[in-house]
């Protein structure tokens, strides 16, 4: 692995919070985040593959960063408790897979339940992994019942006097035992989210909230497909690169997010298109990552990319002393909130979808067919899963806005002490042990007003750009899918008009010459005492095709089939409307003179 990017500043001194710690570690990797040297190493350190991760301690005035630290450094920085000045923290994490040590540190400090590390520490999928197979599942039970029947003969054989059920019994638990190892093999937590992509997990603790989610990126990485099952599955999914992400805040003010690898077998060794995804995903880490400092940054005046979190235009009382409380939350909304994916996947105008449904309209007008059917049934598919993706954003919202409150059961015969008196009062409190009060009782850590503002106009943003524009998408596609079979019907009826057309001038033709062909067959008679000449055979056929075509024509024209043209009125209702005009052109006549 390459060796990281270090600033070099002698100069520099470190507070005395990291010098106290006597760790090298420490004091070699945290400089300052406002020197703009420093800054610039840092930056690059955000977009290199190989960076494991970071931490960023944070105030108003003074900002220290640090790149690729050891779980042992990570664990000594959780355990100090950090000055004033720098109130809050953020740790980032990009391959938990290879890390799982910090997680560990991580979650001891913080207090997390066996299964939520083991979901951040779960190995990622092979790229030839897949989902529980159940011919594999069934070959797997098959093996392991040749080797229960290979146990219960030997054993058969080693104690004659065993009891038949006991081993059946014993067989059973054997098999229950290896099932449920190959499901929890083969179904893995990443194996969930890839399958399921709006899988998301909301989790409190007594000094965390953790937020679970998949994020898309619009990095256009689909190739053209083939046809089969696997390629049809995959069309049914969004053109987007999914990353799972883990967002935490914790009572002491920090920020924890954690980044699933996209290329988790690579090594760091990308190509040119590879870390053109790369970026794309971190696309929205990088820019609240470039906001946090105080140094000159590229695209730092840009209006849609300035937050709130130590750059402030006012300084009044009232808002710096409320600064220290509010960037955690912000910090913590900020990452949550990676509008630019958004924006690129539905809102902008023209964006993918509305640009594939147009096309289909456009070639659907030219010439309708049943593969348009298919192609609206795949973007109808990836349509769903996007809003269902969406509307999973919109719950975490509201589970993260949802305010936890204290029970009377869980008060009751507890050492949790209720602020209420009469409440108190009413409760037996077992006083064998320490008392707790009731807000440090609950579950879940509580943002700042600042913080639930946004989360809350976030939730109205997904609403009415988001999930409005894929309803949108949805119904156009369903209005698409009835244009194209009414286009169908259409032409097919005008293909039965062309046939009526050339049924009709097929039956005229033999109209025509089927009295020449009796009149020929007449001449053709040897009758005693008569002769025909060729003379009175010409004009007898001149005559009789005259008379065809005459009479011919007249049925054309009252029948309403002249020039193949199909019946539209019928005879009566013709004669009715063109008696009623000759009335009415007599009438204006007569008023004239």
């Amino acid at each position: 692995m390459n060796a990281p990017l270090r600033p070099a500043s002698p100069a520099e001194r470190l507070p005395a919070y990291y010098e106290d710690f006597d760790d090298e570690e420490v004091l070699a990797s945290f400089h300052d985040f406002d020197n703009e040297r420093n800054f610039d190493l840092f930056d690059r350190q955000t977009r290199n593959p190989r960076s494991s991760n970071f931490v960023i301690d944070f105030g108003d005035d003074d900002a220290y960063c640090a790149f690729d630290l050891s779980s042992h450094s990570v664990s000594r920085l959780l355990s100090v408790p950090r000055p004033a000045n720098l109130h809050t923290r953020w740790i980032n994490l990009w391959v938990p897979h290879l890390q799982k040590d910090v997680l560990h540190a991580l979650a001891k400090h913080y207090d997390f339940s066996p299964r939520l590390l083991g979901m951040m520490a779960s190995e990622p999928l092979s790229p030839r992994s897949s989902a529980w197979n159940p011919e594999k599942s069934s070959i797997t039970l098959g093996s392991a019942r040749s080797r229960r029947s290979q146990r219960s003969k030997a054993s058969s054989a080693a104690k004659e006097t065993d009891n038949v059920d006991s081993e059946e019994s014993i067989g059973m638990t054997e098999m229950m035992h290896s099932t449920q190892l190959d499901m929890v093999r083969d179904l893995s937590h990443y194996h969930i989210v890839d399958e399921v992509w709006h899988w998301s997990t909301v989790d409190w603790g007594r000094r965390f909230v953790c937020l679970g989610y998949n994020s898309l990126h619009d990095v256009r990485t689909k190739k053209p497909h083939d046809h089969n099952d696997e390629v049809d599955k995959s069309r049914d999914m969004p053109l987007a690169k999914r990353v799972w992400n883990w967002l935490l805040l914790t009572e002491d003010k920090t920020v924890i997010s954690i980044s699933e690898d996209p290329f988790p077998f690579t090594n760091g060794n990308l190509q040119s298109s590879d870390l053109k995804t790369l970026y794309t995903t971190r696309r929205n880490l990088v820019s609240v990552f470039r906001q946090l400092t105080k140094a000159p940054t590229p695209l730092r005046e840009a209006s849609l990319i300035m937050l709130p979190i130590r750059h402030r235009i006012g300084n009044s009382d009232e808002e710096t002393a409320h600064r220290p409380t509010d960037a955690p939350g912000l910090l913590f909304y900020y990452l949550f909130e990676d509008w630019f994916t958004t924006y690129s996947l539905v809102t902008r105008r023209e964006h993918g979808y509305a640009a594939e449904l147009d096309r289909l309209r456009r070639e659907m007008l030219v010439r309708a067919n049943l593969e348009h059917v298919d192609q609206l049934h795949h973007i109808g598919c990836q349509l769903s899963v996007l809003k269902r993706v969406y509307l999973a954003y919109e719950m975490i919202i509201d589970r993260v806005l949802k305010k936890q409150e204290a029970t009377l059961a869980s008060l009751k015969n507890s050492h949790i002490v209720s602020g209420m008196e009469s409440l108190a009062s009413s409760i037996p409190i077992n006083s064998s042990g320490p008392q707790v009060p009731e807000a440090d009782s609950l579950l879940g850590v509580s943002l700042s007003s600042a913080a639930r503002a946004r989360f809350e106009r976030l939730k109205d943003r997904i609403k009415l750009y988001a999930l409005s524009e894929i309803q949108e998408c949805i119904d156009q596609k369903d209005s698409l899918v009835m244009m194209n079979f009414n286009l169908i019907a259409i032409k097919e009826s005008f293909s039965v008009e062309r046939l009526t057309r050339v049924t009709l001038l097929l039956a005229k033709v033999t109209i025509v010459f089927m009295p020449v062909t009796l009149m020929t067959g007449y001449f053709s008679i040897q009758f005693a005492g008569l002769e025909f000449t060729v003379r009175s055979y010409w004009w007898a056929f001149a005559v009789v095709l005259a008379v065809s075509m005459v009479l011919l024509f007249l049925f054309s024209f009252f029948s309403g089939t002249f020039e193949g043209k199909i019946i539209t009125r019928s005879w009566s209702r013709i004669m009715f409307d063109v008696s009623r005009r000759w009335l009415v052109h007599k009438r204006k006549k007569g008023k004239t003179f």
